[in-house]
C-alpha cells in the first residue's frame, strides 16, 4: 500500500522472486492505495484459473498467497453451503472466500503453511498473515509513505523507501548472537518480519491494528501419557501425512539419517499407490554424514533413492547461491545441504515432504533438553549461593567450575546455549556490542520447577529456533523453485504434541527424545539410528583449509560490520585457534563470513546514505 507515488520499478521488485514462481506471474492495482504483484508455482489446479493476484466480487477483493492450505477442501465444503459459487479447484480460491466471508477470523480455520495479503478496495484495508509455524516468512517495511510487504527481505531493499535505511542496532546485536534475525526484528530499521501467527491490518490512512491466531502455550496441563500419547502421536501424524500429499504434481521427500523424516517417508509409503523417490545430501565426513543412514532407511521402506555428496570445492561453488538465497544475512551454515538437496529434488520434483518439527515439539534436542530439565532444581539456590559454589567447583577443578552455577536464571543458560559465540567472546570482538532488546522475552524464564521448565524449553525451541530452521528450508527450496511441506508441523499433529506429558517425549538418562516418534516409526522399520545429529556439513574443516582465504579477505580486512567497531586482533586470535585445530569455533565464524558477503552484495551499492553505519 502506499500514499504518494513511489516511483518503484514493481517489475524488477517482482523478479526478484522469480525463483519462487516461474510458471506465472501477475499484479493487480486499484490505480491509488495498493499494488500486489505474484509469482506462481503452481501445485494445486494447474490451470489459469489459479491466477494470482486473485480477485473477487467485482475486483473489490484481491489476494497474493504464497504457500498450502491442505483443509482447503473442507473449508470449500463449509463456504458452499452458505452460497459461495467457486470456479476453480484452487485452495487460493478457498483462501480467498474465507477471509471475505470471516475476515481475520478465517486464520484459525487454516490448517497450512502460508504468507498473504489481503486487500479490500472498498474499506481501503490491507490484511497481513503468516502461518502458525512460520513456515513461510513475511517481511514489510513501514514508513510515513506507506507499507511494503514481500516473501524475501532484499524485496523490500530494492524498494525506494528500503534503499537508504540505516541498521537496527538491536536487530545487529541478535544475529551475531543467533546467526539469524528473529521475527519481529529485522536488520534494517523500519522493516520487520511478522511473527508466527499473527496479523496485521493496515488502513489507507496508516492506521495499524495487530492480532494473533495461534499461539503455543508455554505450559499446559498434560492430558496425554503412556501408550494413548503414542496412538495420538501416530494417528495425528498419518492424518497430517495424508493432508500433504494433496496436490496435482507428483510428491517427494526429503531423507535424512534420523528419525522425523523416515517416518514421514514411510507414512507416504504407506498411504501412496505411487512410487516415492527420496532425497538425500552426503559429506563424506564421518562425524556429519548421515546419508549411509538414510540409504537403510531407503532400503527398508522401500522408496527409490537418491544420494549426492557435497564437497568442500562444492561449498566454494554454492557460496554465492547461499547469499543470494537468503536475502539477507543468515549464519546457519545447513542451508549449504539444504540448498543442494533442494537442487537435487526438484530436478524431478516441484514438492516434497519434510521431518522438521519433530526435534522442536517431541523434546527432541536431547543435549539442551535433558540439561535444562536436571539443571532446573540449581536455580532453586539463592543467587549468591550459586556463585560461591561455582567458585569453589572452580577451585576444586582447576577449570571453569560449572558454568550455569554463574547465570542469573534458567533462561539464561538457555540462551547461552544458542549463542554462536560465547556472549565474553564476542564483546572482545565487537567492544560495541548491542545489550540484548529488553522487550525481547525469548528466554526470560525465571523458574525451577522441572515440568514447567521442560515446556517452557519447548515453547522457546518452536517459537524461536525452529523460525530460524524453517527460514533456512524455505529460502533453500524456494531458490530451487520447490516447495517443501511440513506434515509434523500440521495443526492437529502440535495439538496432539501439546497434551503430553514430556515424560513420555525425553529420557533424561539416555538422552534420547522424540521418544512417540521413535515408537511410530518402529512400526515400519527394524533399523533406528539413536544418536542426534543435525542436517550439517564439515565447516570447521573447510574455515580452515578451502574457506581460509576467503575469511581472512572479507572479514579479516575489515574494521567495523554495518557501523559496529570490529577489533580485528581479538578475531584473528580466535580465528588462528580455530585454525590450528585448538578450538572449534566455525558455529561463530561462519554468521560473520555470511554477513560480510551479504553487506558486499546487498548494501555497498548504497552506503553512501547509510550516514555512517557502513565504512
Amino acid at each position: 500500500m502506499k500514499g504518494r507515488k513511489a516511483y518503484a520499478d514493481w517489475d524488477r521488485i517482482s523478479s526478484l522472486m522469480s525463483r519462487r514462481g516461474p510458471d506465472d506471474h501477475g499484479s493487480w492495482s486499484d490505480k491509488r492505495h495498493c499494488t500486489v504483484a505474484f509469482r506462481r508455482l503452481a501445485i494445486i489446479d494447474l490451470s489459469l484459473r489459479g491466477h494470482q493476484p486473485m480477485t473477487a466480487i467485482g475486483d473489490r477483493y484481491a489476494l497474493v498467497f504464497n504457500g498450502e492450505v491442505y483443509n482447503f477442501m473442507y473449508l470449500r465444503r463449509q463456504l458452499e453451503s452458505r452460497g459461495i459459487e467457486f470456479s476453480s479447484n484452487s485452495d487460493t480460491e478457498a483462501v480467498l472466500y474465507s477471509l471475505i466471508e470471516w475476515g481475520s477470523g478465517a486464520l484459525a480455520r487454516f490448517n497450512g503453511m502460508f504468507a498473504l495479503g489481503f486487500y479490500d478496495r472498498v474499506e481501503k484495508k490491507l490484511l497481513l498473515a503468516r502461518d502458525h509455524a512460520g513456515i513461510k516468512p513475511l517481511y514489510y517495511l513501514v514508513c510515513s509513505d506507506g507499507i511494503v510487504f514481500g516473501s524475501q527481505y532484499d524485496q523490500l531493499l530494492e524498494h525506494p523507501w528500503g534503499r537508504y535505511l540505516r541498521v537496527s542496532e538491536k536487530a545487529l546485536g541478535l544475529y551475531l548472537r543467533l546467526a539469524y534475525v528473529p521475527a519481529p526484528y529485522a536488520l534494517m530499521e523500519n522493516t520487520h518480519m511478522l511473527e508466527p501467527g499473527t496479523w496485521m491490518e493496515v488502513t489507507a490512512e496508516g492506521d495499524i491494528s495487530r492480532g494473533r491466531f495461534f499461539d503455543l502455550p508455554h505450559y499446559a496441563a498434560p492430558t496425554l501419557r503412556g501408550e494413548e500419547a503414542i496412538e495420538a502421536v501416530d494417528e495425528a501424524v498419518t492424518a497430517a501425512v495424508r493432508r500433504h500429499l494433496v496436490s496435482d504434481v507428483p510428491v517427494g521427500a526429503f531423507l535424512s539419517g534420523g528419525i522425523d523424516s523416515p517416518l514421514v517417508v514411510a507414512k507416504m509409503r504407506s498411504l501412496s499407490n505411487s512410487p516415492i523417490r527420496a532425497f538425500t545430501i552426503g559429506t563424506g565426513e564421518r562425524t556429519t554424514d548421515e546419508s549411509e543412514d538414510a540409504v537403510n532407511y531407503a532400503r527398508e521402506i522401500g522408496v527409490e533413492h537418491r544420494v549426492r555428496h557435497i564437497s568442500a570445492g562444492q561449498a566454494i561453488d554454492l557460496i554465492d547461491d547461499v547469499i543470494e538465497a537468503c536475502g539477507e544475512p543468515f549464519g546457519d551454515y545447513s542451508i549449504f545441504p539444504t540448498l543442494m538437496v533442494s537442487r537435487l529434488a526438484s530436478r524431478d520434483h516441484k514438492v516434497v515432504l519434510s521431518g522438521d518439527g519433530g526435534d522442536e515439539l517431541f523434546w527432541g534436542y536431547p543435549g539442551r533438553f535433558s540439561r535444562l530439565i536436571s539443571l532446573a532444581g540449581a536455580f532453586r539456590t539463592p543467587p549468591w549461593m550459586r556463585k560461591v559454589r561455582w567458585a569453589m567447583n572452580k577451585a576444586l577443578s582447576g577449570g571453569s567450575g560449572n558454568g550455569h552455577l554463574r547465570m542469573k536464571s534458567l533462561g539464561d543458560w538457555h540462551r547461552s546455549m544458542h549463542n554462536h559465540l560465547p556472549e565474553a567472546v564476542l564483546r572482545e570482538i565487537f567492544p560495541s556490542l548491542p545489550v540484548w532488546p529488553p522487550e525481547c522475552g525469548a528466554f526470560s524464564y525465571g523458574g525451577c520447577d522441572p515440568d514447567r521448565a521442560a515446556q517452557h524449553s519447548r515453547w522457546n525451541e518452536f517459537v524461536y529456533h525452529l523460525t530460524m530452521v524453517l527460514l533456512k528450508v524455505d529460502r533453500a527450496s524456494m531458490y530451487n523453485s520447490l516447495e517443501v511441506r511440513v506434515p509434523l508441523l500440521d495443526r492437529q499433529v502440535i495439538e496432539v504434541a501439546s497434551q503430553i506429558d514430556w515424560n513420555d517425549c525425553l529420557n533424561i538418562e539416555l538422552k534420547t527424545g522424540k521418544l512417540p516418534l521413535r515408537r511410530a516409526l518402529a512400526r515400519y522399520v527394524n533399523y533406528q539410528t539413536q544418536g542426534k545429529r543435525g542436517f550439517e556439513i564439515p565447516m570447521a574443516t573447510w574455515l580452515r583449509t578451502s574457506l581460509k582465504g576467503l575469511f581472512e579477505e572479507k572479514v579479516l580486512s575489515r574494521s567495523d560490520f554495518l557501523g559496529l567497531e570490529l577489533d580485528r586482533k581479538a578475531l584473528k586470535k580466535i580465528f588462528e585457534r580455530h585454525v590450528s585445530g585448538e578450538r572449534d569455533y566455525a558455529w561463530g565464524l561462519w554468521p560473520l563470513l555470511s554477513l560480510s558477503l551479504w553487506i558486499e552484495r546487498h548494501r555497498s551499492p548504497y552506503s553512501a546514505g547509510h550516514a555512517g553505519h557502513e565504512k
